[in-house]
């Protein structure tokens, strides 16, 4: 017998350490076809030697930085100038290495 999922609820992590239990059906509203998690699954079976969050265009076959806030590896500097890794919310806004960190 197949299970029903319409009433399934997704724990998405927020900023800040809370979450949010989010319908499957809601989320469902938002799909986008040509979207891409730049912070898949595929992130953690990787070792660590390429840049977090840089995957290839499709098209054209360039890096490609994500631009939206993910949740994910990323190497940042701080605000005292000391290199940092984390796992947190941030996006690359100018489409370059450059990183900033979500903060509420």
């Amino acid at each position: 017998m197949a299970e029903d999922t319409s009433d399934a609820l997704f724990t998405i992590p927020l900023p800040g350490g809370r979450a949010a239990r989010v319908p499957l059906a809601l989320l469902e509203r938002y799909y986008v076809a040509t979207a891409v998690a730049h912070h898949g699954a595929e992130e953690a079976e990787a070792l660590d030697v390429s840049a977090h969050g840089m995957t290839l265009d499709p098209v054209t076959g360039s890096s490609v930085w994500h631009t939206e806030w993910e949740l994910g590896q990323c190497d940042y500097t701080d605000e005292s100038g000391f290199p940092r890794n984390a796992y947190a919310w941030h996006r690359h806004p100018l489409g370059t290495e450059y990183t900033e960190i979500y903060q509420k």
